[in-house]
This record gives C-alpha cells, sequence and structure tokens, in this order.
C-alpha cells in the first residue's frame, strides 16, 4: 500500500508539510471547544524536553484535528506527516526512518499511529535515539509506552447532564451543543435552538457522547429526520450515524471505517462480547454483562478492561458498582455488524429477556424494605429496559410489554417519568383489555395511569381512568379496589365537596386496616387528605395516620416521606411553622433517600416559604432551593394533585422576592442542581430547634456544590469517585475539598464528615 506521507519539506495532497500548503478539509469547518486542549498542547510542543506526545482518545473524538492545530499554532520549522490510518505502524515508521534525518529541529507526526504490538513502540524508541533533533507528535486510541512518553488525553466535548433542564443560554455554553448547532444550520439554514428543542438537542448530544464525529454524522440526517425522530432512535438503541463525513483521510469518514482498525486488533473473544454489547444502551454493571452473556466474573471483568484499553468502552464507577458503557459511535458499528452476520434480532432478544426478568423482579420490593436499591438499579438500568420495552414491542409480545410496565409504574412515579409511563401503560391498558382474564390487570392498569396523571396535574384524564379502573375491578368482583378507585376519582376530581369525601374516605379508612392493597389505598388517603385538609381537618388528619399505617406495615420509605410532607402541609394551614419545618426536614430525608423526583417539589416550594418566613435574609438559599424546583418540574412535567398548601398569593409573593437581578446567579446554580443536591440544599437550612442563625453561620459557609461534596465525602467517596458521580475533574475535587476544610477552618475529611453529620443532626 502507498503510505500517505511527506518527506522532510515535501507538500502531499492533504497533507500539511512546514505551514505553506493547503489546508485540509476538516479544517475549513471551525475547531469548536479546544481552546483550552489547544493551548496546553501548543505549550507542550514548545518545550524542548517535550520528544514524544501522545494524544489518545476514542474514535472521532478530534485527535486529529487537534494535533494539525497544534502544530501549525506552534509553528515548529519543520513537520512531517504520516498518516498512519492507512498502513501499518512498523511500515509507517520504516518509510520514514528511511529519509535522511533533519538538521535542525523537527516535528514527525505520526496520525492515527496505533502500534499491535511492541515492535512499532521500539523503532519509535529508537528512532528518537537515532535522531537527537527529532520530536514525535502522535496520535491514537492507546498511549505508546514509549520512555518519556508525554501522554496527553483528548476527551469528548463537554455535553449537559440529564435531567436537561438547563435553559437555552445555558446550553450553549457546552462545547457538544455548540457544534451540533453550527451543524446543524449547515444542513437546514434555519435552524434554532429554542425552549421547544433545547431539552431534546441537549439529550442528544449527550447520547452521543460529545463525541464530534458522531454529533456531525447525526446532523447530517437532519436531511432525512427531525429532532424528536433522531432522540427517539438514540433512546432505542436504533441507528442514526448513516452516511459519511468529508474528512481528509477515509479511516475518518464513517462509523464502520473508524472502528475497522480497531476491530482487527481484538481476538475473536472480546470482538464476539463487543459487538454483542452494541446492543445494549448507557451503562451496564460488570455483574449484568456476566449474566446477559453467560460469563464468569472474572472473564467479564478481564474483556471489559480490554476494551476500555482499547477506547471502546468506557468504565466508571457509581455507588461503588462499576460500571461500562460503550460510545455511540462504536455501538453503531456493532449493530452493523451484527444486522450483516443476521443475528441482531437474536441478540436484541437476548437483552430484552434479561431486563425483562429484572423489571418483573423487581416488582415486589418497590415499596418494601429493599425500596430504595431497587429504585435505583431501575434508574441505572431505565435506558436498557426502554430499549427492552420497545424492542419487545416490535416483536409482538406486546402482552410481555404490558406486565413490564406495570411492575414499573411506581418507579415511573418515583423517579418523574411520568409522560413516559403514561403511553407504556395506556398501550398495557389496552393490550390488556383483549385478553381473556385479563380484566383485572386492565383495572391495575388504569389506576397506575390515573396516579401518574394525578402527579402531572390533569384531573381529567385521572378521572377517566379512575372511573375505568373502579368499573373493570367491578367487573372482576374486587369490591374493595373498586371503592378505593372510586375513593381517588373523588379526589381528583377538584369540585367535589367535603360531605362528598365522606363515604369514600370511610371506605380508606377501613381499607387502611384490612386491604393488602397497600400502594392504592395509601395514595387514596394521601389525594383524600390533601382535598379534605382546608375543609375537615379531624378527616384529613384520620387519613393521614391511615396511610402511615399502610406505609410502615409495608416499610415504603417513599410513602411515609409523604405522609409527613402532608402533615407539614396541614401544620402549615395551622400555622404552626415550627413542627412544619421539622415534619418537612424529615420528609425530605425520607424522599432524598429514595430519589423522589415528582413529589419533592411542592416539598421544596413548602420549605422555602417556611424558610422565607422566618429567615428572609436566607434569600440566595430560598432562591435556589426554587429555582432547583421549577427545574425538576420542567424537566418531569411534575403538578402533583390537589395543590400544596403554601397559599397562591404568599407563592406568588417569594417568587417576586427572589426574581431581581441578584439573584439571576444563584438561580441558575439552583437550576443546575440534582433533585438529591436540591433535597440536601433544602435539608441544609437551619431549623429553628437548631442554634440560632448569629451563634452557627454554618449554612452561609459553603455553596450549594460545596455541600454537596462534603455530603459525599462524609459518605466515604474518594475524590476520584466524587469526581465520577458530579462529572467533574478529581482536579476540581481536591479543590474543592481543600476550599470547604479552608472555610470551615477544619483540618481533615474526617472533620468534613463531622460537620456535615453535626448538621444533619440538627
Amino acid at each position: 500500500m502507498k503510505a500517505q506521507c511527506a518527506a522532510w519539506g515535501g507538500k502531499p495532497p492533504g497533507m500539511r508539510s512546514g505551514h505553506a500548503s493547503r489546508p485540509s478539509a476538516s479544517a475549513r469547518t471551525p475547531l469548536v471547544g479546544r481552546s483550552l486542549d489547544l493551548v496546553n498542547l501548543s505549550a507542550r510542543l514548545g518545550r524542548p524536553t517535550a520528544r514524544l506526545i501522545t494524544l489518545v482518545g476514542p474514535g472521532g473524538v478530534g485527535k486529529t484535528r487537534l494535533a494539525e492545530a497544534a502544530v501549525a499554532h506552534a509553528a515548529p520549522p519543520v513537520v512531517r506527516h504520516v498518516d498512519a490510518h492507512e498502513i501499518e505502524a512498523s511500515q509507517a515508521l520504516a518509510e520514514a526512518m528511511d529519509v535522511p534525518p533533519p538538521s535542525a529541529e523537527a516535528w514527525l507526526v505520526l496520525d492515527g499511529f496505533e502500534p499491535s504490538g511492541d515492535t512499532a513502540s521500539a523503532m519509535v524508541d529508537a528512532l528518537l535515539d537515532e535522531r537527537p533533533l527529532l520530536r514525535v507528535l502522535a496520535t491514537g486510541r492507546r498511549p505508546l509506552r514509549v520512555r518519556g512518553e508525554q501522554v496527553v488525553p483528548v476527551r469528548p466535548l463537554s455535553v449537559p447532564s440529564p435531567p436537561y433542564h438547563q435553559d437555552v443560554s445555558e446550553l450553549q455554553e457546552h462545547p457538544a451543543v455548540t457544534l451540533f448547532l453550527d451543524r446543524a444550520r449547515r444542513i437546514v439554514p434555519s435552524f434554532t435552538l429554542t425552549a421547544d428543542n433545547a431539552r431534546t438537542v441537549a439529550e442528544i448530544c449527550a447520547r452521543l457522547d460529545g463525541i464530534p464525529l458522531a454529533i456531525e454524522l447525526a446532523t447530517n440526517r437532519l436531511r432525512l429526520f427531525d429532532l424528536d425522530v433522531l432522540l427517539t432512535r438514540l433512546r432505542d438503541g436504533r441507528p442514526v450515524l448513516g452516511g459519511s463525513h468529508p474528512a481528509r483521510s477515509p479511516r475518518h469518514r464513517s462509523i464502520s471505517a473508524i472502528s475497522e482498525r480497531s476491530y482487527d486488533r481484538l481476538d475473536e473473544r472480546r470482538l464476539d462480547l463487543l459487538t454483542r454489547l452494541s446492543v445494549a444502551v448507557g451503562s451496564m454493571s460488570l455483574t449484568t454483562v456476566g449474566e446477559l452473556w453467560g460469563l464468569p466474573a472474572d472473564r467479564a471483568e478481564e474483556t471489559v478492561e480490554a476494551l476500555a484499553a482499547h477506547a471502546l468502552l468506557r468504565v466508571h464507577t457509581a455507588d461503588t458498582e462499576t460500571r461500562c458503557s460503550m460510545y455511540h459511535i462504536v455501538r453503531e458499528s456493532g449493530l452493523e455488524r451484527l444486522e450483516a452476520a443476521g443475528t441482531l434480532d437474536q441478540v436484541r432478544d437476548q437483552h430484552a429477556e434479561h431486563f425483562l426478568a429484572l423489571v418483573l423482579r423487581a416488582e415486589p420490593h418497590l415499596a418494601g424494605p429493599r425500596q430504595r436499591a431497587w429504585l435505583g438499579r431501575l434508574a441505572t438500568d431505565h435506558d436498557n429496559v426502554r430499549a427492552a420495552l420497545s424492542h419487545l414491542t416490535a416483536r409482538g409480545r406486546q402482552h410481555d410489554t404490558a406486565l413490564a410496565a406495570l411492575a414499573l409504574r411506581r418507579y415511573w412515579l418515583t423517579r418523574g417519568h411520568l409522560a413516559c409511563g403514561e403511553r407504556w401503560l395506556a398501550d398495557a391498558s389496552a393490550v390488556l383489555l383483549t385478553g381473556a382474564g385479563h380484566r383485572h390487570l386492565t383495572a391495575r392498569a388504569e389506576a397506575a395511569r390515573g396516579a401518574l396523571a394525578m402527579a402531572a396535574g390533569d384531573s381529567r384524564l385521572a378521572a377517566d381512568c379512575f372511573q375505568r379502573a373502579a368499573i373493570a375491578y367491578a367487573e372482576c368482583g374486587q369490591h374493595h379496589l373498586e371503592l378505593t378507585a372510586r375513593a381517588r376519582l373523588a379526589a381528583a376530581r377538584p369540585d367535589t365537596a367535603s360531605a362528598g369525601s365522606r363515604a369514600p374516605a370511610e371506605h380508606v379508612l377501613t381499607a387502611a386496616r384490612t386491604s393488602p392493597a397497600a400502594e392504592e389505598v395509601g395514595e387514596a388517603a394521601l389525594a383524600l387528605a390533601a382535598q379534605t385538609r382546608r375543609t375537615d381537618a379531624k378527616l384529613a388528619s384520620e387519613l393521614l395516620d391511615a396511610a402511615e399505617t399502610v406505609y410502615a406495615r409495608a416499610q415504603d420509605v417513599r410513602g411515609q416521606g409523604l405522609v409527613l410532607v402532608q402533615r407539614a402541609d396541614v401544620s402549615i394551614a395551622r400555622g404552626d411553622q415550627e413542627r412544619a419545618e421539622s415534619l418537612l426536614h424529615e420528609g425530605l430525608l425520607r424522599l432524598q433517600a429514595v430519589g423522589e423526583c415528582t413529589m419533592l417539589p411542592p416539598a421544596l416550594e413548602a420549605r422555602a416559604y417556611l424558610l422565607w418566613q422566618r429567615l428572609p435574609e436566607q434569600g440566595e438559599r430560598i432562591a435556589r432551593i426554587l429555582a432547583a424546583s421549577a427545574a425538576i418540574r420542567e424537566a418531569t412535567g411534575a403538578n402533583p394533585l390537589p395543590a400544596a398548601a403554601v397559599p397562591a398569593s404568599a407563592a406568588r409573593e417569594l417568587r417576586e422576592f427572589c426574581s431581581g437581578p441578584e439573584y439571576e446567579a444563584v438561580r441558575r446554580e439552583g437550576r443546575a442542581l440534582s433533585p438529591w443536591a436540591a433535597a440536601q440544599e433544602a435539608l441544609a437550612a437551619p431549623l429553628p430547634t437548631g442554634p440560632p442563625p448569629s451563634a452557627a453561620p454554618d449554612s452561609a459557609r459553603l455553596s450549594a456544590r460545596q455541600y454537596e461534596v462534603a455530603l459525599l465525602v462524609s459518605n466515604g467517596l474518594t475524590n476520584r469517585q466524587i469526581a465520577a458521580r458530579l462529572n467533574l475533574s478529581e482536579w476540581t475535587v481536591v479543590n474543592h475539598v481543600r476550599h470547604i476544610m479552608r472555610r470551615l477552618d477544619v483540618p481533615s475529611r474526617v472533620h468534613i464528615a463531622q460537620w456535615v453529620a453535626q448538621r444533619q443532626t440538627r
């Protein structure tokens, strides 16, 4: 094969030697999001001691573009480029060594250099020894492992973090979004980032891993698909990166081309696992990888580690569990290989069966003592679960999909997947309605739909669902569940008078002592209590007692948290602020523990209201909490019915109080908080029973991010684990820990943990 390389001072087509040749096609588009990388790499090139620099990163991340730009910026006297994408590494070096050594300092750029063994690396080592004026800049997926090598990782572009509730201006600060917009406008000149499409663009960029080539290939598909179709295909694990990109080298132009050389370096066993893993969406635990493909634990770990070394998989730690995920650009190449081999449906079937079994196994634990663990597991596997449901439906297995949707109802309600859950449950209800002997399952599906509709604030849909559930339960002869559904129907109708709530409430009070259907009875009791708290405080209190009994018997942490929040609402209505704050604190602790999103916003808003009433000088914290609540509502569509107890007029005044320009930065900070961190921000506010602010000024010492880091320190996480959890660099976490110790005037991480523990017991 003819080597695409240039003699010292030559000018091959598409290659730059010296500084007079025409730039490559890829250089005609702006280099996005690499300003700091470019400055740092150019500085390295200017240091005489740096004789071998290797840029490493996954395929399509932009190593070649960065190397080209840095060499042009540093302007060394002589440059020779060798495009090692097209030839073997040893062949490229052999041809480079045939050229007489330069008489002045020179750079040899080995682009796409992928040594398959020790020979090529040894040749680089020998080349540097023989030619003291020569320096080497290499790009590849792995380091060369040569003495004196300086390895520079080239990471994907920054992407927004879920739940993608940043506003348009915030999203444009992420280089991946900036690149998407620039390339999209080349396809659709009128394309604009708006409030309507911002979340979709953000999620697309995140699912493409911030890989520039993937983003460019995806935007090319805007000729065929709109944004929503692109996102749906990505969520379902279907291809979106077809076509080619006009890169300098053919090896950069398509996903199959960019992955082919990496596949050549894998043995059959590793290539087989990598190809089969391409049906997965999101991340998988190492345990799941082993279970899914029948591998013992040690083989799964060894294979994943090897694939990560080739920059084909990413490995990270989440809640002490090691998980791996595949770059989307690699995933689509794997899907192409499976389809070409005729095994794609078979492998998807295997994947879908595994996650169907997981969902059905999880269902009984979503309201018991293992609730937190199973909700967390479904959260980490939700992308795979959703892809499995889509595949089962496409394969005509609607009944299995319906059973899975029923099993997921508590998860969707707790974690705020309201629209998604409602759609799946609507389909489930229709499927189960046509099956013989499934009428009771139809009733359960309609009741679950009603709960999601109540959480989204759609009282009409909720009422329709509860009405259908009641009819279906009656047809099955399940009289107590029929009456429970009618109680929930009464709570869904905002015009139901107090007298009209008495009979349904009496049934719920009785059912709480006898019915095994803890979920539906508890939700009915909470909804009726919220509806009657202003007109019949005694009845509301009895209903909350009933709900508490139900949830305590089921060991349902989420339900117990909701009861506490409702009791706080009753205390607000009575004017007992101190008790309301204490109840909210305890309720928020429980909601935070299970990752609650749907009912979290009203609890946060009540906490902000009470804090405003008592400590208006905590304005920044109040604004942060309200901004976080608004962002969670936007991301989930949550608008729970009946409404919270904070008076509407007070809520308006509170929003006006925090709407000034002095709070703009704080509001942006609040919108960026995760639901977990938002709950912690509310929990960090001083309680009336704690030391007065003047005696305990700790509340103002740490920013929200610093407090989040302090909490993770108190949980025993290392700096690296904290960085992975918060999507920060490890060095940033180190700086946060230093600032925390300085602000708290403590000498160690142990003292940070003690400080957190003291605040949480106030």
